[in-house]
């Protein structure tokens, strides 16, 4: 009888677990308007807050560098930095963030102008959960994000180096309670 109790209540907790869950989602952007200046990232695009990001039509705006146009006409590019990063010493942050939760997969991106060294720093709640370096240049990569950093609640991207800035073509993750 105690195992059947025990065991009713692991079934619990599992669905509840997963009822919460939500699919593995791709952020393109492609859903967002084409606009040729750049605009920020809506507040509450894909379930994530987006800070210091902005959104452009790479096709369309004249300040693109070549790492801006690596991918199809019709959908914007998201991306942290550019010139005002120069006034910053070529160093510049971006952040993904979600009371409820989310969990980083990987994410297609590169330089818009030249090679940029790219730190995230993964954090739960305020508490620190990793960090993970990468070095990407005007072509196009998948940069993978540890597994183990899990669920997260906030990510700071730095962008640093001459260029300073980081284009994303897409995000993959996983996103709780919605």
């Amino acid at each position: 009888m105690k195992s059947l109790i025990s065991t009713g209540c692991l079934i619990l907790c599992l669905l509840a677990l997963l009822t919460g869950a939500s699919a593995q989602q791709m952020l393109n952007f492609s859903d967002l308007p084409l606009v040729n200046i750049p605009s920020p990232m809506p507040s509450g695009y894909g379930q994530l807050d987006w800070g210091n990001f902005f959104f452009v039509n790479p096709y369309g705006w004249s300040g693109a560098g070549p790492g801006y146009q690596l991918g199809g006409q019709s959908a914007d590019v998201a991306f942290i930095g550019g010139k005002q990063c120069r006034l910053y010493g070529y160093a510049c942050y971006g952040t993904l963030a979600s009371a409820r939760g989310f969990q980083l997969v990987n994410a297609r991106v590169a330089g818009g102008f030249g090679p940029t060294a790219i730190t995230v720093s993964a954090y739960n709640n305020g508490t620190f959960v990793g960090l993970a370096n990468y070095f990407v240049t005007t072509n196009m990569q998948t940069l993978i994000f540890p597994p183990t950093w899990g669920v997260v609640t906030q990510v700071i991207i730095q962008a640093s180096g001459e260029s300073g800035d980081l284009v994303v073509y897409g995000v993959s993750l996983y996103t709780l309670g919605g």
